[in-house]
């Protein structure tokens, strides 16, 4: 089967890395595979993009235009046509897969008239696929088949005249043999030695949105009673967001000094980071509403605290890996108090994160139940 990926973003954020690892995972199961993504604008710098992580990845098959923008550019649209035209005719594809609104877009004009291969799209909102003029105009004229992560943005889809057998349940997936505990690490991240500390972590974007400011309280509130807790903050932000969101509220807190600041950490300095924390505290979702933090810290053995909402009570099993807590410093620290009393049930907690990643995050697993959908819409369509 040929398959061609488009991802109209450069940026190796949110879902990208998402949309790379499928691909090789469908590679690795024999489908030839491209990938077509964004170009790293010139200012960009030394910022690592899509096709340089992939290629990192060892994906050898790309094309990156910057055209394939994540916001739609109205003087792009015909320069897309005929890239995209040229690569389709080229490649003759079976499936061409669409992961971001422009992408679905851009190829939908670009191949409106081409019927021999299936179209298929992933939306990653856990909620609703987006319902604005242009991804309703995708839905209707160029969607063969939608993937969403979970049966309730199914229900939600029905809406968008495509038929409930053309919509599918993919949970995503994650690298687990990259975050699995017994792996050796090449990373370089020094976090300090852990000692007789016990280590809580947050893992995110530092910004006033993200609500650090209850895993910095949960630290104040509990620092007397436990004095051995820390906090590994992993993430960066824009320029003085660091002040304004981590120091100033520290230092008003009383907790500067019980806080590791990794910043940000890629490749095994990230699963390094996972396996210096005991817990993972995930205040808010972010811009990706899978929460890929969450899953990454269960497939390390980490239990994660969160708040009942969204997507994370498909993630967190409350009480087994994990609590689902009240979105405040008040819920957070209580639900702590379970895990930094009882050794024994943070152990079992950690035993059954591992098994539960394990279990459901499996990129072959995914791999394999987006060629079945293939497939069947190619059974029902040709």
């Amino acid at each position: 089967m040929k398959i061609i990926h488009l991802l109209s973003n450069w940026k190796w954020t949110e879902r990208s890395e998402m949309v790379v690892d499928l691909a090789l995972s469908q590679r690795k199961l024999g489908e030839a595979v491209w990938l077509v993504c964004g170009q790293a604008p010139p200012e960009s710098g030394s910022v690592p993009d899509v096709a340089f992580c992939a290629r990192q990845k060892g994906f050898a098959d790309i094309v990156a235009w910057p055209e394939m923008n994540k916001h739609l550019r109205i003087g792009s649209i015909f320069r897309m046509n005929k890239k995209i035209r040229k690569l389709v005719d080229a490649v003759k594809p079976d499936v061409v897969h669409c992961h971001m609104r422009n992408a679905h877009f851009l190829a939908g004009r670009a191949c409106r008239k081409n019927n021999n291969f299936l179209r298929v799209r992933s939306t990653y909102n856990p909620e609703k696929p987006a319902a604005d003029l242009r991804s309703r105009w995708c839905y209707r004229n160029f969607t063969d088949g939608l993937i969403v992560v979970r049966e309730k943005a199914r229900q939600a889809a029905l809406s968008q005249f495509i038929l409930p057998e053309n919509i599918k349940v993919v949970p995503p997936g994650i690298a687990l043999e990259r975050f699995s505990p017994d792996r050796e690490l090449t990373g370089t991240a020094d976090f300090g030695d852990p000692g007789n500390f016990f280590v809580i972590g947050v893992v995110s974007r530092i910004r006033q949105t993200r609500r650090i400011d209850i895993p910095l309280e949960v630290l104040s509130r509990l620092q007397d009673e436990y004095p051995r807790l820390r906090l590994l903050l992993v993430g960066h932000g824009r320029p003085g967001a660091y002040e304004k969101v981590v120091e100033k509220p520290a230092a008003d807190l009383g907790v500067s000094d019980k806080i590791i600041r990794a910043g940000y950490c890629r490749g095994d300095d990230l699963v390094a980071a996972y396996r210096h924390m005991q817990v993972l505290l995930y205040p808010m979702p972010g811009s990706d509403k899978t929460c890929r933090t969450v899953r990454e810290a269960l497939a390390a053995g980490v239990p994660v605290i969160a708040p009942d909402m969204e997507f994370l009570p498909e993630l967190v099993a409350d009480g087994q890996n994990g609590y689902l807590a009240d979105q405040s410093s008040e819920g957070f620290a209580a639900a702590l108090r379970h895990l930094l009393d009882s050794p024994e049930r943070l152990a079992d907690f950690s035993r059954q994160a591992l098994a539960y990643a394990q279990g459901n995050f499996g990129l072959r697993r995914q791999a394999m139940n987006t060629l079945e959908f293939y497939k069947y819409l190619m059974s029902h369509r040709f």
